[in-house]
């Protein structure tokens, strides 16, 4: 028997994304392995799945999982073709493009990031045994290495950081635009280093202007930046900006995820087997 995270990339490729981040954690500390979306070619029942993401899994798999032992790492939304329903008016997703029902329905868990992520499936009437984990997932060295760096850059450079990304949902250039029209001093901070040279680069910086397009589950960025002192200018829209912790700031809120770190990982043990 063996466990198995499948997702679309592992950390290796995306070592800046928020899934692939939280995905690594949970296959270092369960010791599972991962297999990727696209390399999936049937299943077994005497495996037990972590599903992940899986928008690249070809449909008539995805079909197939719920007839599995299986739990959901649920990192967006798999109830439409977009994963998007944001698109909608109130996310509320037309029955007619609503999908992958029976796989929420069928799951031993289906471990969501936020409120405001569970909302979004209740208002589409999706049926699941739906854990909140209310944060992500997040290993005591990354908590470590945030504290740290807290600690070596108490005094900031003074300058706004936007998240410079292709990725159009994180909207670096209205992020951009914000700077320049309210006369922020700012910089860049991007992709390209490992993790640690990217949360170092961010910590040196006092504030983070994030204003993403897409309704986000969490959004591991603007937590990372409270924990490393910096203030947010964001919309308070999305994920965890909803959440009620989300005015704590430095040491304080990475206590906070420590402690629902440790609660979370017990709550994900009870599914997974040992």
């Amino acid at each position: 028997m063996a466990n198995i995270l499948i997702s679309d990339f592992n950390y290796a490729e995306m070592p800046h994304g928020g899934s692939e981040v939280g995905n690594q954690m949970l296959v270092e500390d369960f010791n599972l392995d991962f297999i990727k979306s696209t390399d999936v070619t049937g299943f077994s029942h005497d495996d037990f799945y972590v599903i992940s993401n899986i928008s690249l899994m070809r449909p008539e798999l995805v079909s197939q999982i719920k007839d599995y032992n299986y739990i959901i790492f649920e990192c967006d939304y798999k109830i439409l073709a977009s994963r998007h329903p944001w698109r909608y008016p109130n996310s509320l997703i037309p029955k007619t493009e609503r999908i992958n029902y029976d796989l929420y329905k069928n799951a031993k868990a289906v471990f969501v990031k936020s409120t405001d992520h569970l909302n979004v499936y209740k208002l589409n009437d999706v049926e699941g045994n739906f854990i909140n984990l209310r944060t992500n997932i997040w290993s005591e060295s990354d908590l470590q290495l945030m504290e740290d760096l807290l600690e070596k850059n108490q005094t900031k450079n003074g300058l706004a950081c936007v998240y410079n990304t292709p990725n159009w949902i994180k909207n670096s250039q209205g992020a951009y635009d914000y700077c320049k029209n309210n006369g922020l001093k700012f910089g860049f901070i991007q992709n390209g280093t490992d993790r640690e040279g990217f949360l170092s680069e961010m910590a040196k910086y006092s504030s983070l202007v994030f204003f993403p397009i897409a309704r986000e589950t969490y959004c591991r960025i603007v937590v990372e930046a409270k924990c490393l002192g910096l203030d947010v200018i964001t919309t308070r829209n999305y994920g965890v900006t909803l959440e009620d912790y989300f005015d704590l700031k430095g040491k304080d809120m990475i206590n906070y995820l420590r402690m629902g770190n440790k609660m979370n990982m017990k709550k994900m043990r009870k599914f997974i087997p040992q």
